[in-house]
């Protein structure tokens, strides 16, 4: 059922719905997913403005062809936020021919967009009615009964007690979907275990008086405590390198911004480069997946942590 030839359906899948949704999490699920059946180089996640920064690299380094072999041999591929694609006309056209090499070789494309293709402005005509020739899937806002579930399966997953009380409290009063409540509940972990304690009622309470909480980390502390552990230069991580070790180091700073500052996604995009939100949401999603797996990205965050928990008292 995931590879074109077999569903019933034809590609692309458009996953529609406004920020906070779960369009990003699906997608980057998705990916995971796909990679376990087709391996690391079958499927790929990409957000869509990441798409057209490497155009501009392959462009720039004369390895069009290159790239389009990349993408046209993958069995899975999931572009994520079409928005920022409005006014990048070459992205659009390679895009298309993406799309058309894929369907051919029986794959299977994943696009997300926060309006239907039809409503999105900027898209060219032939994108447009490539898009509007596969199946385009509406996601609601998250119901409560959908956030409590989410939240105590992500507190599950993270080890992380969470009472009934606090966790029904976090989400009749966290607005936005489901980055906040995430963020959120990163904000109930560093504070436990900043003040020794364990998470409950009185503390989840304490979330919604922040401002008159310790002042907390910076982005900027952050990204340059991050820069200097793994060895780049602030001005790399906020570059459009993609570098593994400047991504790496991005991706941790951005995880770290999320849980110890508690910005939105927009905000923390804003001071790397402009960076848009699934691209900021994928940084924090792939450092989490690492956490699970990579001893050295345990080790940087655990560090990073500690020092920024010293320092907010």
């Amino acid at each position: 059922m995931l590879e074109g030839e077999d569903a019933p359906w034809r590609s692309p899948i458009v996953l529609v719905g406004p920020p906070g949704c779960g369009k990003t999490h699906l997608a980057f699920g998705l990916t995971a997913l796909c990679r376990a059946r087709f391996g690391a180089r079958g499927a790929q996640y990409i957000p869509a403005i990441d798409f057209a920064r490497e155009l501009a690299d392959a462009i720039d380094t004369h390895a069009v062809a290159d790239l389009r072999a990349r993408y046209c041999a993958l069995r899975f591929l999931a572009v994520d936020d079409l928005a920022p694609l409005a006014e990048k006309a070459a992205a659009q056209r390679e895009l298309l021919t993406v799309l058309d090499a894929m369907e051919g070789s029986g794959a299977l494309v994943l696009v997300t967009c926060h309006s239907p293709p039809q409503a999105a402005p900027g898209l060219h005509p032939a994108l447009l009615s490539r898009l509007e020739g596969g199946l385009t899937v509406p996601i609601e806002p998250p119901g409560a009964m959908v956030r409590d579930a989410f939240l105590s399966h992500a507190a599950e997953l993270r080890g992380t007690p969470l009472p009934d009380d606090a966790r029904s409290l976090l989400v009749k009063r966290v607005s936005g979907g489901m980055p906040e409540l995430l963020g959120a509940l990163a904000w109930l972990e560093t504070a436990a275990r900043d003040g020794g304690q364990r998470v409950s009622l009185r503390l989840a309470e304490t979330f919604f008086r922040r401002p008159d909480a310790p002042p907390k980390p910076t982005l900027r502390d952050i990204a340059v405590a991050t820069a200097k552990h793994f060895a780049v230069r602030l001005s790399d991580m906020r570059s459009p390198s993609r570098r593994r070790s400047v991504v790496t180091a991005r991706d941790v700073a951005v995880y770290l911004a999320r849980r110890l500052t508690g910005q939105s996604f927009q905000q923390i995009g804003s001071f790397f480069a402009g960076r848009d939100h699934s691209t900021i949401s994928h940084g924090c999603s792939k450092t989490e997946e690492l956490l699970r797996s990579d001893a050295s990205i345990r080790e940087a965050v655990a560090r990073l942590s500690r020092r920024f928990g010293a320092e907010g008292g």
